[in-house]
């Protein structure tokens, strides 16, 4: 509570959704909330999903193109005002209109202080107390993965029961986090793979992370591996114990006689791993008897993810506090478009390797850098399209586990739970004077009329007219104000990125628009920060909407997910890695995110859903022709963001109501991608099946 300097505020405006309401302000330790008669219900926000804050002079109803911009509310005019915008992780998009400027600047203070920690203890997980639904739960969270089960439902045999000597076996070389400190502390390995083995292929691998399995598909006995790159170097080292771990993995599965090693970089970004000690592995080496294909997947690093969903939020969902209108130029080409791309490179990956598995009974080594990121969320959509189990609530939940939370992918760091002062935007500073200047200069109105005083201008900025060119006074003063008051975009300060939530690709950021206490607070980097896992429930939406009845979960539990990922609600999601969980004793000390679920599944249970009929195959494919944007994640309507790719209606089974948030249309976009390059490939090496 000592981070909080004003704790409730009248008579502050609320924009969002293109709808205002004037009502009560509360900050609590965690979350601030809106109260107005005008709204149904309270709006309720976490500290935690803070991506970007923006603090300008103006209401945040001078960027609406037409509006009167001489109007006031009250005896205030819109000009005094000072407005707070707000743009979450979530994609939440608000601002709030303070008509004092003190209360603004404490509001602002306060969530710096609130939001951009050092502890991870801090955070709201700690004093979160679950509701009556939640501890009723006979089977808590924590408890919903058990390697040994899942890999003995997956057809394992790890104690020799079935056929008197076991092929497989669990491997306790890192039962103390302390030869492998990001992997789980037990996970699957061939019985012929001995511990010397497993110790000494080990250091051949970036950051320890040896092949280990990762699933098993019992219909044709292949397996899926996972690992980092190999340390190979400029001088292309090699490693006898590496070799041979992989070709033993490779026999364990007898019936398979193909095997492929899939890096999930671009081929230029893992040669130039190179010259970091890392790289690929050598096909001189790693053939095994010609039985071994190298394949590329081409995707890009998480800096390029971060980039270009920035891209998309500065030029197509900024503006969701006043609903400004999209323009489709910006989701169908550019940066922003990049996002729908990836995703459908991420998708025909998974299609090549699915069916390298189901068709042509093949071995898959995955990795990618360190084998936290494109790794795991390859990996984890395979299982989804080839096992029906993780498209059931309660198999979705142990995939998260086994292939998200137990195999280290860097949650704290990819969420940014800790924030940074970078985020915060202070545009007031040096800019009231030259827009009252403006204001006076082209509508005659007395310094007066904004409540401030006339100073010399900055010679920096030049009048509206000159900035917009010809056009009516009021018309470019709009425009002025629009880039002045509550564009993202970072008009004056251009050293500052806009959407920082999903991270800065370049090593340093700026952070001097900050207010002065936020000085006080360290440094921490957004260099990190990537939608890694936003964009894997990405491609399991993409999934569920050409597959909805073959999915137990519907759209909103993938929205939910993703929310609490952010929310630092539940400790699922803190921490990057296993042994940083059990250091903490996280378990005893904060609740899992599938209590919440697990206690409300009828929310989040599909109506559409009817398993697998018998007789049908139970594997899935992706279909890239029909890839959406997920609008309801968004904060648009369905027609809006896919308007441009409504131009061949596609029958759908569900009816779309475009203010709810349950979407199953479908279209069609014939898109060419890598995955036809791949499909091709896959054709040529394996054969047609």
């Amino acid at each position: 509570m000592e981070y909080i300097k004003i704790s409730k505020v009248d008579d502050v405006t609320l924009h969002r959704r293109g709808k205002s309401a004037v009502g009560t302000l509360h900050l609590t330790t965690h979350h601030l909330i809106f109260e107005s008669p005008s709204l149904k219900t309270e709006f309720w926000f976490a500290h935690h999903l803070i991506g970007s804050v923006f603090k300008n002079y103006g209401s945040a109803l001078l960027s609406v193109p037409g509006y009167d911009i001489n109007a006031t509310v009250g005896d205030k005019d819109l000009w005094s005002m000072t407005n707070v915008k707000i743009i979450g992780k979530d994609f939440t998009v608000f601002s709030l209109d303070f008509l004092m400027e003190l209360e603004a600047n404490e509001f602002y203070d306060s969530l710096i202080n609130l939001t951009v920690l050092e502890d991870p203890h801090k955070l709201y997980a700690y004093i979160y107390k679950p509701n009556e639904l939640e501890t009723k739960l006979t089977r808590k969270g924590w408890d919903i993965y058990d390697l040994k089960s899942e890999f003995l439902r997956q057809g394992l045999d790890l104690d020799g029961s079935k056929e008197g000597q076991p092929t497989w076996r669990v491997s306790n070389i890192n039962a103390n986090h302390e030869a492998i400190p990001t992997y789980p502390a037990q996970f699957v390995v061939p019985a012929l793979a001995s511990d010397p083995l497993l110790l000494h292929a080990m250091k051949f691998r970036s950051q320890n992370r040896l092949p280990v399995l990762a699933y098993y598909y019992k219909k044709s006995q292949c397996c899926l591996l996972r690992s980092s790159q190999p340390l190979t170097g400029v001088t292309k080292q090699r490693s006898l114990q590496d070799e041979k771990l992989i070709q033993t993995f490779f026999k364990a599965s007898n019936k398979c006689k193909k095997n492929l090693i899939v890096d999930a970089r671009p081929t230029a970004n893992a040669l130039a791993q190179m010259a970091l000690g890392g790289g690929t592995e050598s096909m001189d080496n790693y053939n095994f008897n010609k039985t071994v294909q190298r394949l590329f997947l081409g995707i890009d690093n998480i800096h390029v993810m971060s980039d270009t969903l920035n891209s998309l939020v500065d030029n197509v969902l900024a503006d969701g506090d006043i609903y400004l209108p999209i323009s489709d130029a910006y989701l169908s080409t550019g940066k922003s478009a990049n996002w729908l791309k990836y995703v459908k490179l991420l998708l025909s990956s998974t299609d090549m390797m699915v069916k390298s598995m189901v068709f042509n009974q093949s071995n898959i080594l995955l990795h990618c850098s360190d084998g936290w990121d494109r790794t795991t969320q390859v990996a984890s959509l395979v299982q989804i399209c080839l096992d029906p189990y993780f498209r059931t609530l309660e198999g979705f939940m142990v995939l998260i586990e086994k292939d998200w939370v137990s195999f280290g992918h860097k949650f704290k760091e990819r969420l940014g739970h800790l924030s940074s002062t970078a985020v915060f935007h202070d545009n007031t500073s040096g800019l009231k004077t030259n827009v009252t200047l403006s204001y006076k200069k082209l509508t005659g109105k007395s310094k007066a009329a904004t409540g401030t005083t006339e100073q010399e201008p900055d010679r920096t900025l030049e009048d509206s007219t000159s900035l917009f060119g010809n056009g009516s006074a009021k018309d470019n003063l709009n425009k002025s104000v629009m880039m002045l008051s509550n564009s993202a975009t970072d008009f004056f300060n251009k050293t500052i990125k806009t959407s920082i939530p999903y991270g800065d690709s370049s090593a340093e950021v700026d952070t001097s628009g900050t207010a002065a206490n936020a000085k006080t607070k360290k440094k921490a980097s957004t260099k990190f920060v990537s939608p890694v896992f936003m964009q894997f429930l990405d491609c399991v939406y993409q999934l569920l909407l050409q597959n909805p009845e073959k999915f137990e979960y519907n759209e909103r539990f993938l929205r939910r997910l993703l929310y609490h990922a952010y929310s630092c609600q539940y400790g699922t999601f803190l921490y990057n890695n296993e042994k940083e969980r059990m250091e903490d004793t996280q378990r005893n000390n904060t609740n899992s995110v599938w209590d919440y679920f697990n206690s409300r599944k009828l929310e989040f249970t599909n109506v559409s859903y009817q398993g697998i009929p018998e007789g049908s195959d139970d594997w899935i494919l992706p279909d890239l022709g029909k890839v959406r944007w997920w609008w309801q994640l968004f904060g648009r309507r369905n027609s809006e963001m896919n308007g441009y790719l409504d131009k061949v209606q596609v029958e759908s089974k569900v009816t779309v109501d475009e203010n709810s948030n349950e979407d199953t249309n479908e279209s069609t976009d014939n898109v060419k991608t890598l995955g036809e390059k791949i499909a091709a490939f896959s054709f040529d090496f394996f054969g047609k099946k």
